[in-house]
Parts: structure tokens; sequence; C-alpha cells
């Protein structure tokens, strides 16, 4: 019906007018901050699932109505919008930046798919790998986003070199199967005449092969087979790109959001707390977690995309000769990195090779700040520096860095003006390609966490949830991780991971558990968004490209999220606890602001 459709047509501004009146009776009929903290987060999750608003614009939320409900002031709301580790958060990614801009990350994943080689499991292994290790230090976004166009670009070439192998396979099989026949036409006098190839001449000929027919069938049918064989491993390695991005941004502090979420929600409502959720901590944690995640991702989409029989894994890394297919693949990857120039001195690529130095250095100082298994050189400041310090810092310095090398390093013997050098980083370039709206989301996540505190939503809504006490820790561990991972396959992660962390850290007070055993593994099965295109960017990114149907993510997924909670589920109940120590349920938990009556 048109007025159905008339309808459907202006559902967004139906959405946004019509789910603040709907929730209103409730900071009306129940008064106090609890229940108006209550419909913000309410109003708030249902714009960020249905997103009828941008998600960073959402974010404000808390900016016009924490001070019109007295839960915070204005100054308090603005204070909480900018904590330590949203400078984190903005100095990585304005390193990340100066990375794409210098593509020094392009470098990478072509030096190491070179590495991996071209033939199918080694070129899927190849994407995984890179794309694993890309993601931990820039945005799974723009690591999707450069890896793709790799991938189509290889299997173009890989795909037209299988057919025309197996065509020139099947001409030489049949050029002496069959015998010339003579064939019979009817000639202009009405007769049957025969014509041999002598009496025709070869310029007008009429003599075939009995086996023509038979080989453009052959033909065909090879033809097809690859074409299936082609189309199956062109969709698994399109796959396991997003896949690998999600899961490797799990293994850094800075990889993804959704960690920067907990680690800045962590301070806000354990102000006392003597465990740091530093970036060496996270990583000596994360990494073999994601680790592990990675290799049995790879194994699961080897076997449903290319087979993975005995015959198979003994030949999997196998130095076997390579076909046309895979050495043309390897012609254009290394096409593709001579453009970049070469790198064989360091100062023969002086941008590149001055990004990469400031990122090892970054990732150095990040690790040994306060690695936690020795002391770190955070020590010699008295404990004032933190990460986003570090951040800040080398982000700064990339400002002033020249992008050419120094004239006066030259060895050139002209005597005029020396040029003035540009830096590495330009204003202009970081303001378009910094993702804004990622920080104002993280931003607002915060300022939600700090009003949920306040107004003692938290405490009410972890008194809720008192009767999950006769679980198992464990139990409950494991289910909300799944809870978790079903509902961030429709809405974003980050807002998934800002609307439960708060909840989680007081259910955690009101069981007396440790708040890490509640808070680590759900906000990691966050990123596990594997079945749908809309669960993440890079979901999306892959599925754009057109050969993706959503059953085939959904087939693929489904086994991938799977193994996610349970590889989490065992790392937190195993090596989680005596890293984090979560046998206990430690005094600064006991005393956090929102566990006092």
């Amino acid at each position: 019906p048109k007025f159905l459709r008339q309808l459907w047509a202006y559902r967004s501004t139906l959405v946004i007018i019509l789910t603040p009146l709907i929730l209103l009776p409730l900071p009306l009929v129940l008064t106090g901050t609890e229940s108006a903290c209550g419909y913000i987060i309410l109003l708030m999750a249902i714009y960020w699932i249905t997103e009828v608003v941008p998600l960073a614009v959402t974010a404000l939320i808390p900016l016009i109505l924490f001070p019109m409900t007295g839960i915070m002031t204005s100054k308090e709301v603005s204070k909480a919008y900018f904590t330590d580790t949203n400078w984190l958060f903005i100095g990585g990614l304005m390193i990340a930046v100066a990375i794409e801009n210098s593509e020094l990350h392009r470098r990478i994943a072509l030096r190491v798919l070179l590495l991996f080689g071209t033939k199918p499991r080694r070129l899927m292994a190849g994407f995984m790998a890179t794309t694993f290790f890309l993601s931990m230090w820039i945005s799974n976004t723009a690591t999707t986003a450069m890896m793709l166009p790799i991938v189509e670009a290889v299997f173009i070439q890989l795909k037209e070199s299988e057919i025309r192998t197996h065509r020139e396979m099947i001409k030489v099989k049949n050029m002496h199967k069959y015998k010339p026949t003579i064939m019979f036409m009817e000639s202009s006098t009405g007769k049957n005449e025969d014509f041999s190839e002598v009496e025709r001449g070869v310029d007008n000929p009429v003599l075939t092969l009995e086996g023509d027919i038979q080989v453009c069938k052959e033909q065909r049918e090879i033809e097809a087979s690859v074409n299936e064989k082609m189309e199956r491993l062109v969709k698994g390695i399109t796959l396991c790109v997003p896949y690998a991005a999600s899961i490797g941004g799990t293994a850094t502090l800075t990889g993804t959001a959704p960690n920067l979420v907990l680690a800045g929600q962590f301070q806000i409502i354990f102000p006392n707390a003597t465990q740091d959720l530093s970036f060496g901590t996270w990583m000596a944690y994360s990494f073999p977690n994601a680790f592990v995640i990675l290799l049995l991702s790879y194994a699961w989409l080897s076997w449903l995309f290319i087979g993975f029989g005995f015959s198979e894994l003994r030949t999997c890394f196998k130095c076997t000769e390579k076909t046309l297919g895979e050495r043309n693949a390897e012609s254009v990857l290394r096409r593709e990195y001579r453009t970049l120039g070469g790198m064989r001195y360091f100062f023969s690529r002086w941008e590149e090779g001055t990004v990469l130095t400031v990122f090892i250095l970054t990732a150095i100082l990040w690790f040994f700040r306060k690695p936690g298994f020795m002391p770190g050189w955070g020590q010699l400041f008295n404990g004032n520096v933190s990460d986003g310090t570090v951040a800040m810092t080398m982000s700064f310095i990339l400002f002033m860095l020249p992008r050419e090398r120094p004239e006066f390093l030259c060895n050139s013997k002209d005597q005029g003006l020396m040029r003035p050098a540009r830096p590495i980083v330009d204003w202009p370039t970081m303001e378009r390609k910094f993702p804004w709206s990622v920080a104002l989301l993280l931003a607002g996540g915060f300022a939600l966490a700090s009003g949920a505190t306040k107004s003692g939503f938290s405490v009410w809504m972890g008194n809720q949830l008192r009767f999950l006490g006769g679980l198992q820790p464990w139990a409950i561990c494991l289910v909300v991780s799944i809870v978790v991972c079903l509902f961030t396959e429709c809405s974003s992660n980050t807002a998934t991971t800002t609307l439960f962390v708060p909840i989680l850290a007081q259910l955690a007070q009101v069981l007396e558990i440790h708040p890490l055993y509640l808070l680590v593994s759900p906000v990691l099965s966050a990123s596990l968004a594997f079945m749908l295109p809309v669960a993440t960017p890079p979901n999306a990114i892959a599925f754009a490209y057109g050969r993706l149907k959503v059953l085939d993510l959904v087939k693929a997924g489904w086994m991938l999220n799977i193994i996610g909670i349970l590889v989490l589920t065992f790392f937190i109940n195993t090596f989680g606890r005596s890293y984090f120590k979560l046998d206990t349920f430690p005094a600064w938990a006991a005393l956090a602001p929102s566990a006092l009556p």
C-alpha cells in the first residue's frame, strides 16, 4: 500500500521523533538520576543501532542531556569527553595516517606477500598474516581498503593464466588424437562430391577433425571447472582480509576502538585500580589470544574454500614448480612493489625510513613504559607519563621531521640557498584523513560511562543482574561474550562496548568477581563480527566488491564466531587467571565509587 511505502520512506524521521517520546514515561514515572540516565542510555542505544543519526552525532547527546537532567554539570561532562585514553587514540591514529601517507604499509604488505608465495594456501596465509599485522597498528578499515585491490589484481591474473594453461593442455592432448576425414558437401550441381584438403587448397579447407566437438566440450568443462575453483578461491581470500583485520585489531590496545573504550572506562569506573591496562599489558595478553584465533580461522577458511585433504596438507608448504598462473600473479606483486621504488638503504627512501623509525620507536616506548614483567621506563617520571603522552609526543615529532632528505645531508655541490623542507605530515592531510567521527564516538562513550557511574545507574543495573550469581564465573563470562558477539553483528562494536562495559563492571562488583574477568573477553568478542556485511566497515568494504553474497559471510562467519568465543573463554580461564590474578576480588574494586551506597 502507498501509505506503508510512504511510512517506510520516512522511517528515520519517525525513529528520531518517536523514540524520545515513547521512552519519556521512564524519567517521569521513576524519579531520580538513575532513571534519567537509563532514559538517555536507551535513547542513545536505539539511535546507535538504527543509525538514524550519525554515530558521532549521537555521541554528543550527553553534552546536552546530562546537564539538563542534573546527572553532571556541563564542565564535568566536557572533561569526560577528552580523557588520557582518547589522546592515546588520537595520537595513535595520527601515526597511522603518517604510515598510510608514506605508503609504508603498502610496501610491508607486498613484501610479505612475495615472501609467502602465490600458491593458493600460501596466498591466503600471506594475505591473512599481512592484514593481521597491519591492523594491529593502523585502522582495520584502512588496512582492508588497501589489501582488497591487491587481491583483485592478483586473482585476475591468476584466473586468466589458469584458463589459458588448460586450453593449451587440451590442444596438445588432442593434436594427434584424431585423424583427418573427408567431408562430403553438396556441390552446385546438386550431387554429393568429396573434397580433399589437397583439392580445395589450404586457403579454403573443408577438412575437419571428427573430435572437434569433443575438444570444444572438454574446453567448456575445463573452463567451467577453473572458473568455479577460482571463484571459490577469490571468495575465500576476499573474506580472509576483513576477518584478519578484525582479529588483528584485538592484539594491541590501539588496534581497534573497543579496546580503548575498556581502557578508558576502566580508569573512570575504578580510579584507584592498581591494575593498569597499558599498551604492554594488553599486548602481552591479547596478542597470543589473537594469534591462535588467526591460525584456527586460517584452517577453517582454507578447508571451506580451498579444501584441505591429507595430500594437500603434505604439499601445502612444499617447494614445487609454480604454474603459469602463479608466476603471473607473482609478477603482478613484483610490478606493484617496483612502483614504490627501492628501499635498499635507509637514506634512499627518506620519508618511509623516517616513518618506520618513528613507528618502531613508538611501539617500543609503548610496550616498555609499564610492561608488567619488569620495571618500565615510566618510573623515571614517577608514573606521570602515560601511553597517551608517548602517542602525542611521537605524532608531534612527525609534524616537524622533513619529508625529504635535508639538503645538507646530500652530496650536492650546489652552493645556493637551501629550500625549506616539507614535514612528514601536514595539517591539511591530517584534517582530511583523520577519522574524527570515531574520536567523537569514543569520547561520547567515556562521558556515558561517567554519567552511568555518577548517577547510580550502574549500581541499579548491577543489582538487577544479581540473579546471575547462581552461575559459575566462567559461565557468566561465556554467556555475556556470546550476547555481545551477537549484539555487535547488527550495531557498531564501539557503541556496543560503550553500553556493556559499565553494566558488566557493576555486575562484577555486585557478585564480587574480579572486574577484568567479566570485561576483557566480552570486549574482545565485540570485534568478532563476521556474519553480516553491516557488522563492521571491513566486512562492508569486502561485500562492496560484488564477489560475495550475504550467505557467504554467514557460512564462513558462524564458525569463526564459535572459534573466537571458545578461544577467548579458554584464555581468560587459563592464562588470564594468572596474568591478571583473577582468582581474588581486589580491594580497589570493592572501594570503587559505583560500589559505594
